[in-house]
């Protein structure tokens, strides 16, 4: 990555409240199908345990898999905990199985650790966590498919950073840029990023103007067939 490079990306990863921090992922969603790009929303399922605060960052992908003897995955966690160091505004993203989701394999010591020792802004995992009441107190956001109180020791083995997971029913990679709301959240690859931000400003100055006009009287469905006509498509008169 190019110094000028990572200073676009850090302008854009809103370490100060611009740059990403301004997409809704509704909008980041909706440029993703205005340009034809396959969907990178995570699945619903997958919440954030501070609601209503956004997270926006950079990839550092971990694969976790069943241990067949007692194990663990300390070291490769660590290991991304340093990967971090290396990327603005660090995300952790954890594949795990399914089959284990009463393992929770982060909680509030993690998040202390991620958050003050190695600058991460948030976390997400394919599965449980705990100590909730914590990472509240900690404003540390992490968005997973649950909390459970129980960690089971040894069950989980690291197998990978930085290499391809799959959260959410989606594909990550190392380095996607990670936008996530109280809606949830879209990963977006870093060689579309200009594309896609150019479609969510273009889907945004859209419906400003819709907005406006509405809000100067002008009757809904006239500003929906000027904005929008292929929603009168295959209707009477829906061409004139």
């Amino acid at each position: 990555m190019t110094h000028d490079k990572r200073r676009r990306d850090m302008q854009r990863l809103g370490v100060m409240p611009t740059g990403l921090m301004e997409y809704s992922t509704a909008t980041l969603s909706d440029a993703f199908e205005k340009i034809g790009l396959k969907s990178q929303v995570l699945e619903p399922a997958v919440r954030p345990v501070l609601p209503f605060t956004k997270m926006v960052g950079t990839a550092i992908t971990v694969k976790v898999e069943a241990a067949e003897e007692p194990s663990s995955c300390s070291n490769l966690v660590g290991q991304a905990f340093e990967a971090g160091r290396q990327v603005v505004s660090p995300v952790l993203v954890i594949e795990q199985p399914q089959e284990l989701l009463g393992a929770t394999l982060i909680g509030s010591g993690g998040a202390h650790v991620m958050r003050n020792q190695y600058g991460f802004a948030g976390c997400v995992i394919d599965g449980l966590i705990r100590d909730t009441d914590d990472l509240r107190k900690m404003n540390f956001q992490i968005f997973c498919r649950g909390c459970h109180p129980t960690h089971i020791y040894g069950c989980l083995r690291g197998v990978a950073v930085n290499e391809r997971v799959r959260v959410g029913g989606v594909d990550i990679q190392a380095g996607d840029i990670l936008v996530g709301d109280n809606d949830g959240i879209v990963a977006i690859p870093p060689d579309s990023l200009d594309q896609v931000l150019a479609a969510a400003d273009e889907t945004l100055a859209q419906e400003r103007k819709v907005l406006r006009e509405i809000d100067s009287g002008t009757p809904y469905l006239e500003v929906i067939r000027r904005y929008q006509p292929e929603a009168f498509q295959g209707e009477e008169g829906g061409g004139s």
